[in-house]
């Protein structure tokens, strides 16, 4: 289908990516692709798996949310990146200087999720 979204999860506590997952099999328009737990793995899945959207954590080991942001956005210009944060001082600039379409703090309801999602997808259909 034209308007899937195709959708990368990195999360690196295992309980929540898994929830997430599961959470995302209840929306017929978006497909989850794969999903990790660091940046590096998510900026090497979007030479793979070809995501559109990538929900990104922002505090992981190996490699941060906001460097794994820059770097998709550098390397694959039509990904859009959602940044799920604690929400600690200047992470919000710190995510839109990465290239982020959408920032939320957590915890975050499934409905503010979606609409995030569908967000920086439309974000990234309009660029085109």
């Amino acid at each position: 289908m034209k308007n899937m979204i195709r959708l990368l999860i990195v999360e690196d506590h295992f309980h929540l990516r898994e929830q997430i997952t599961l959470l995302m099999s209840h929306y017929a328009e978006i497909i989850v692709v794969g999903s990790t737990h660091n940046g590096q793995e998510a900026v090497a899945l979007c030479a793979k798996l070809d995501p559109n959207v990538v929900l990104m954590d922002a505090m992981m080991p190996v490699m941060d949310g906001f460097t794994a942001t820059e770097l998709i956005r550098q390397q694959f210009p039509a990904i859009r990146v959602v940044i799920l944060s604690n929400g600690f001082l200047g992470e919000d600039l710190r995510a839109i200087g990465a290239g982020a379409s959408v920032f939320l703090l957590k915890p975050v309801d499934s409905e503010q999720m979606v609409q995030a999602i569908h967000t920086a997808h439309r974000d990234r259909v309009d660029s085109r």
